[in-house]
């Protein structure tokens, strides 16, 4: 019998062909980059550090990337299943549905919290499943999507109660996986990545090489280095409801104005009772004067006629008397 034709060698041939598949992985290093993969793969390391150390200082614009991947990547997706445009027409659908996600997770905050909680929860799902694969493995891909599901909507409901705390340990581990995932591409071409996908598809795959191992634990420290970075230094002293106007604030501001409007108009008022009573009765503190003076030069007479008004007071000064005339006319 033709050793092809012998089952019981089948395994033993697979075998071999896989080992010597993963040892000319391991041995063979590939730097023939794809130029725009390249410039993603760098953009997306720079995000990740952002993410990493400046997830919560970076408030808006951690929302608005978290709502731009995930829409172009989702919308990309579908349009690569549905194969109804081409390349570049899905790369421009994509763009514009990550650009319209994005500005709606950076304008409505709970939109951005629950999206950052929700890729907390899978890349939580993801290393749960991962690492449960030493001791269990899936027979339906179902089962997979339900710990992913689930793990999101916990993150998500999680995040929105814990607002600060679950943003830092979001942001730590989105900006560990991009930067993970960026240098898996620039070392091996994404075998790690890979193979972590077949683990989530119920798949078999190859094993990955000694050193895909240490690109995988690069995700954990920077989970770490970032938590404690933003926790400690670049998060501290600082919260994002401060970081945009509330609606307190608002109404403190409607309020304080309405009072100074208020102000301003009693002034107006008075100011102009005071020029009312001026044009009306003429100045009133040369009238006090003056009548002050004729008390002191004419004192007051029983026979003269009383008159309520200070106007005509003035003008019923005695005219024989001519220094309370001069000092009428100085007046």
């Amino acid at each position: 019998m033709p050793p092809g034709d012998d089952p019981t060698l089948v395994p033993f041939m697979n075998n071999t062909v896989l080992s010597g598949e993963e040892d000319s992985q391991c041995l063979h290093f590939d730097y023939n980059y794809d130029i725009t993969t390249a410039v993603v793969c760098g953009m997306y390391l720079v995000f990740g550090v952002v993410y990493t150390l400046y997830g919560y200082r970076c408030f808006k614009a951690v929302m608005f990337l978290t709502g731009f991947i995930f829409g172009s990547v989702v919308v990309y997706l579908i349009c690569l299943i549905e194969d109804l445009l081409p390349t570049a027409g899905n790369s421009g659908v994509a763009l514009g549905a990550g650009l319209l996600f994005g500005l709606i997770t950076m304008l409505v905050q709970y939109v951005g919290l629950f999206m950052t909680g929700f890729h907390m929860g899978l890349f939580v799902g993801v290393a749960a499943i991962t690492i449960a694969y030493l001791w269990y493995s899936p027979t339906t891909v179902w089962i997979t999507v339900g710990i992913l599901i689930g793990c999101g909507l916990l993150g998500a409901v999680t995040t929105l109660f814990f607002q600060k705390g679950c943003t830092i340990l979001g942001t730590s581990i989105y900006g560990g996986a991009i930067i993970a995932a960026s240098a898996d591409y620039f070392i091996e071409k994404f075998i790690i990545l890979h193979w972590v996908w077949d683990r989530v598809r119920v798949v078999p795959s190859l094993s990955p090489c000694w050193f895909s191992w240490l690109i995988l634990g690069i995700w954990p420290l920077m989970v770490l280095v970032g938590s404690l970075t933003q926790w400690m230094v670049t998060g501290r002293g600082i919260h994002h409801d401060e970081m945009q106007p509330s609606r307190k604030t608002h109404q403190l501001n409607l309020q304080r104005i309405r009072r100074e409007e208020s102000r301003a108009e009693q002034r107006q008022r008075k100011y102009r009772y005071l020029y009312q009573v001026r044009t009306a009765h003429g100045d009133v503190i040369c009238q006090s004067y003056i009548q002050s003076l004729q008390t002191k030069v004419c004192p007051p007479d029983d026979s003269l006629t009383t008159i309520h008004s200070d106007l005509t007071r003035l003008t019923t000064l005695n005219p024989s008397s001519s220094n309370t005339t001069t000092l009428s006319q100085a007046a």
